[in-house]
């Protein structure tokens, strides 16, 4: 699916992939964030033969021009996760916002460990 908007220019419509390489590139460069993982066994596999790389560890949902987004990541050791899980869904949601010009509903953050 992707997102719909209209202007006076015309109607632009944003990919769920633009959408989840937007998401990845400002997840990646919050502060405490190792790096994003995926999810299961198989996505790391399609990941690793160069397949959505830019967009690992982030799912993407659109409903009625409403964003739902998924994260999972790794974070660096000695961080409080509490503030970066939610230093990650303000900063994620922001850029997303900024990029689409359409509202974000939920980004979830699942942390899947830590790493030095």
């Amino acid at each position: 699916m992707a997102v719909t908007t209209s202007n006076k220019y015309g109607k632009i419509t944003v990919s769920d992939e633009a959408v989840a390489m937007c998401a990845y590139h400002a997840a990646s460069e919050c502060y405490g964030v190792a790096e994003l993982v995926s999810k299961g066994f198989r996505k790391s596999i399609t990941s690793f033969f160069g397949k959505n790389k830019h967009a690992v560890g982030i799912r993407v949902k659109t409903l009625d021009n409403k964003i739902f987004i998924e994260i999972w990541a790794c974070l660096k050791e000695g961080v409080q996760p509490d503030a970066v899980t939610e230093s990650l869904r303000s900063v994620v949601s922001y850029s997303v916002e900024s990029f689409t010009g359409m509202r974000v509903i939920d980004v979830k953050v699942n942390v899947v460990g830590t790493k030095e």
